[in-house]
């Protein structure tokens, strides 16, 4: 799959057939985050991949947590292979932008690769403190975000999105 087939394409998935991730694949994926662009290149991000079901269930049994949904579907993760977790040190001003590019490679690698994927950060960080001590972070060291990853059960249409008629504009912002 080519970069743009990926980037059109690509979708939050929720609900995965827990069949596992190939090792190679999820190097792929993390070898793309590491490659992202970093300020300053001080590459202040690691990334720790979840396969062991019982880190998983931790992981989302904390997600799940006296949230509500809009929809069943919302909260599903349902058969998810694996997460990886984007450890960043705030110690540049820039760790958010870099632990996103990251993400964001990782999200488009996983699609190009035939995985879905969901971004997680809101359902994060009330649980932040327990992540780090599960996961062996130390000190100094912030869990940014995590991705669920996994076979999709079912591809769906991304969502509609904006036309780029409607955000694009050429040499200064024009109101609608």
């Amino acid at each position: 799959m080519d970069l743009f087939e990926a980037i059109y394409s690509r979708r939050t998935i929720r609900t995965f057939t827990g069949k596992k991730i190939p090792k190679s694949d999820l190097e792929k994926m993390v070898d793309a985050g590491r490659l992202a662009p970093s300020a300053t290149n001080r590459q202040i991000r690691d990334f720790i991949v979840i396969t062991k079901n019982e880190i998983l269930n931790d992981i989302l049994h904390h997600f799940h947590a006296g949230r509500k949904y809009e929809t069943y579907e919302d909260g599903k993760f349902d058969g998810t292979s694996a997460i990886i977790a984007v450890v960043m040190n705030e110690s540049n001003e820039f760790w958010k932008e870099d632990g996103s590019a990251s993400a964001e490679n990782i999200l488009l690698s996983a699609r190009a690769l035939g995985y879905g994927s969901c971004w997680i950060e809101g359902q994060l960080r009330p649980h932040e403190e327990h992540f780090k001590e599960l996961l062996g972070i130390p000190e100094g060291k912030r869990i940014l975000l995590m991705i669920a990853l996994g076979e999709p059960v079912r591809w769906s249409p991304p969502p509609p999105k904006k036309s780029l008629s409607e955000v694009l504009h050429w040499e200064k912002y024009k109101k609608p």
